[in-house]
């Protein structure tokens, strides 16, 4: 089981809580709901990027085991959000990461784009 150390910064920001809750969903803690991707969304990251809702759903369940994962900053403002943090897969190195999300409407009722990375640090 993954243990997370979730950030301070959602304690007062329902939307804060949300890009939080989705960052780890992206990283395989727990469920995305797919009714929260917009029909055209699209999720960048490294090695591929994929559209639509059906193509997300599946890529999300290729995502690799983590061991911990350490979400340091969550900011969401307007139309956009971005989750940023530590975390270590099993067998390598830590690593920082990052999820930048845009949702469609400032309501964040839905997603419209995600841009995700990490890399050694």
């Amino acid at each position: 089981m993954t243990r997370v150390a979730r950030s301070p910064d959602c304690g007062n920001s329902p939307t804060n809580a949300k890009a939080e809750e989705i960052a780890l969903a992206l990283m395989g803690v727990g469920d995305l709901r797919v009714d929260l991707l917009a029909e055209g969304a699209s999720w960048e990251r490294f090695g591929a990027a994929v559209t639509g809702r059906a193509a997300i759903a599946a890529a999300l369940g290729d995502q690799p085991a983590h061991e911990w994962i350490e979400v340091s900053e969550v900011v969401t403002h307007g139309k956009a959000g971005s989750v940023s943090g530590r975390m270590q897969r099993a067998g390598e190195p830590p690593r920082i990461f990052c999820h930048v999300i845009r949702f469609t409407s400032a309501k964040a009722g839905q997603i419209a784009q995600i841009v995700s990375f990490d890399h050694a640090g």
